[in-house]
């Protein structure tokens, strides 16, 4: 079994669920801490002469993912929130206008401030001696003097604002979320050693993740304040099949340059030598020994061989089809590593 060194923060990124065309909402590469943490309550299952411990019981299981950004980005705090981020919105803004007679008429267009309606401040320019007023249109009445420079400040659209509303009842959104985090060469041997440059990726996916909704600027004069993305994988049920449980997420590596193969030991036919009649199909089931583990192959990646095809053919696939009364051995060998291969006898019955 290889092995290897799983470090750095690594990225992540974030889809919209959707069944059609998922649309990205970010990316980040600027991580400060990025790790997902598995765990399970577990109930001891006892009873009898002793109370002995016939089994256990687990439940409570829960993906989270601790993830935080050195960077700010708006889209966090409102996927936290479940808010939506919309184009367009209004903020305070000064200019400094020359008075009329006993008027400041501004360039903008002012807008109601909260629920005061219309209403804006003013100082003679170089001073903080800001007193209210309320702006009919663009001009509004102030005890000023006329010629003079005031600082007017006032509630205006703004284009380029971006804003969302947090909600007073919170649920955080939910995303698609995939982490990637860098693989190096590891080991004890020297080549594993000299060779301390990236080699893969491990890569979880998770296609339900609800973001915590635990959002906190904290800022200093001195430093910078960071962005929270943690939150929990949501279980996801995609198969047909009526016992599924759910699943809340994949985890998978991948070596660059690497062969499926690479860790395979040895092949061999699920249930051995079978019998088949005359006609029928019966299509071959291979299974595969890797350094880590044992799993079914796929047949496209294998090639098979018939001995005798008047007796038994089988196509790329690993369907077998008897053809005529008798036996033979069917050679499967593994595409791209043929010095892995095993045989398997079959019986066509009349």
């Amino acid at each position: 079994m290889s092995n290897y060194i799983l470090a750095g923060v690594g990225t992540i990124e974030a889809f919209t669920q959707s069944s059609t065309q998922p649309t990205k909402i970010f990316t980040s590469k600027t991580l400060q801490e990025s790790g997902i943490s598995i765990s399970v309550t577990a109930e001891d299952i006892r009873g009898g002469l002793s109370n002995p411990l016939l089994g256990r019981y687990f439940h409570d299981s829960i993906l989270e993912a601790n993830i935080t950004d050195a960077l700010f980005n708006l889209q966090y705090l409102a996927l936290n929130v479940g808010g939506e981020v919309v184009i367009g919105g209004s903020s305070l803004v000064t200019e400094t206008v020359t008075a009329g007679s006993g008027t400041l008429t501004v360039q903008g267009t002012p807008v109601a401030f909260g629920t005061a309606g219309t209403v804006g401040w003013y100082t003679p320019a170089g001073q903080e001696d800001w007193a209210p007023l309320t702006f009919e249109g663009k001009v509004a009445t102030a005890s000023v003097t006329s010629g003079s420079s005031y600082c007017v400040r006032y509630n205006a659209d703004d284009s380029n604002i971006q804003e969302f509303v947090v909600p007073s009842a919170i649920i955080p959104s939910e995303v698609h979320l995939v982490m990637t985090y860098p693989l190096f060469a590891g080991g004890t041997s020297p080549e594993a050693i000299s060779t301390s440059s990236q080699v893969g990726e491990l890569i979880v996916d998770i296609p339900r993740f609800q973001f915590a909704g635990n959002v906190e600027l904290s800022l200093t004069s001195s430093g910078a304040a960071t962005s929270n993305l943690s939150g929990s994988a949501l279980a996801s049920y995609t198969t047909a099949n009526c016992n599924d449980m759910g699943t809340y997420g994949t985890v998978k590596q991948k070596i660059y340059g690497g062969n499926w193969y690479d860790d395979l030991t040895t092949i061999a036919v699920d249930g051995g030598n079978f019998s088949i009649a005359n006609g029928a199909k019966n299509t071959l089931r291979v299974i595969g020994l890797f350094k880590n583990g044992t799993g079914v192959l796929d047949n496209s990646k294998l090639t098979f061989t018939s001995a005798q095809s008047s007796t038994a053919s089988v196509d790329n696939k690993g369907v077998v089809t008897g053809a005529a009364a008798g036996n033979t051995n069917i050679t499967i060998t593994v595409t791209g590593k043929t010095s892995i291969a095993t045989m398997v006898g079959v019986t066509v019955t009349a």
